[in-house]
């Protein structure tokens, strides 16, 4: 494979009013007459940021005009609230507004497990049945992985609750006495609290801890290893093995950019300003293209406001054949 092969198109657009002209950038052929998988997050139950019905409106619409046939989807979180059960997170999409869109609406709490790297993640069962798919990804900050985007979409979002927890477990801190030095940068950058350290003596609580591996990215004597992988790269895999043997377009939101997730209730400030949209065909890719911009406007952003690195899930998902991050970027 020639380097032009692995540059990838991603067109940069400012407003929804160009994404005709976006669109013919791509070949999306066999999209039509297909119903199309449309993942989105339908939002978080006090959430200001996620994207709105009247947002996603035109472009299920524009979709439709082109012979697709679009449905909304989402899996279960592993979190209480009322999107933990299908029937909790039906009622949320219909609160939200898009059940009016003409669109159908599928919530998937069980799973098909495809195996990426080694490791089995469970596949929305309606996501691993389908051959097309559009990736509609609200690009903001993310208290466990830097940033959510594309990969964070789909590798979070796209597989049942028992595997989001999986992930997070192996994303577990363990810890090593023998190397630490008792500085407290570990607690100090946890976001749920869960770690304490006194002066010769580390403790981490079972109840708090999430699971997202930021005391192990900041802790500079290697006394943190995780307990399986980093999760970003697990993310990265498990967003593999969604898209495997699926023609896929990715679109990302790069605006309303918040410090945390669509998932926190309270996920503000905003940490950056609006800067349109994106369209690719690769998913590591549109990701970087959208770090990229959040840099450019705001530099290391990201990863000031949530102490870790967010290019890191970029760079395993080239590692594992996701995609690639070297990407041309075009401005109709």
């Amino acid at each position: 494979m020639g380097e032009e092969d692995r540059v990838k198109k991603v067109v940069h657009i400012t407003d929804l009013s160009q994404l005709d002209t976006a669109l013919g950038f791509f070949n999306l052929q066999s999209f039509v007459g297909n119903e199309v998988l449309f993942k989105l997050h339908m939002g978080e139950i006090g959430n200001k940021y996620y994207p709105k019905p009247s947002l996603v409106r035109p472009v299920v619409d524009h979709l439709k005009s082109m012979g697709m046939s679009p449905f909304f989807y989402d899996t279960t979180v592993a979190y209480p609230g009322l999107r933990h059960t299908k029937r909790g997170y039906e009622n949320v999409a219909k609160m939200h507004g898009y059940t009016k869109l003409g669109c159908n609406v599928i919530i998937d709490d069980t799973g098909v497990g495809v195996t990426v790297e080694g490791r089995t993640y469970e596949v929305g069962t309606t996501l691993h049945a389908s051959s097309h798919l559009v990736a509609f990804s609200h690009v903001k900050g993310h208290t466990a992985t830097g940033m959510g985007g594309a990969i964070k979409n789909l590798g979070m979002g796209g597989v049942t609750k028992e595997t989001k927890r999986w992930m997070h477990n192996g994303s577990k801190p363990i810890y090593n006495e023998k190397n630490c030095t008792y500085c407290g940068v570990c607690a100090d950058v946890c976001p749920f609290d869960a770690i304490t350290v006194n002066k010769k003596k580390w403790k981490v609580s079972k109840r708090k801890c999430f699971g997202c591996g930021v005391c192990v990215d900041n802790c500079k004597q290697q006394a943190l290893t995780n307990k399986d992988k980093n999760l970003q790269y697990l993310l990265a895999c498990s967003a593999k093995a969604c898209v495997h043997q699926k023609d896929v377009l990715y679109i990302n939101d790069v605006n309303r950019i918040s410090r945390s997730c669509d998932c926190d209730p309270i996920a503000g400030p905003l940490v950056c300003p609006d800067l349109g949209f994106l369209v690719a065909d690769d998913m590591v890719a549109i990701d970087k293209a959208s770090l990229d911009l959040v840099n450019n406007a705001k530099p290391d952003v990201f990863q000031k406001v949530n102490n870790v690195d967010p290019e890191k899930q970029i760079k395993y998902g080239e590692e594992i054949g996701l995609g690639s991050a070297s990407y041309t970027l075009i401005e109709p």
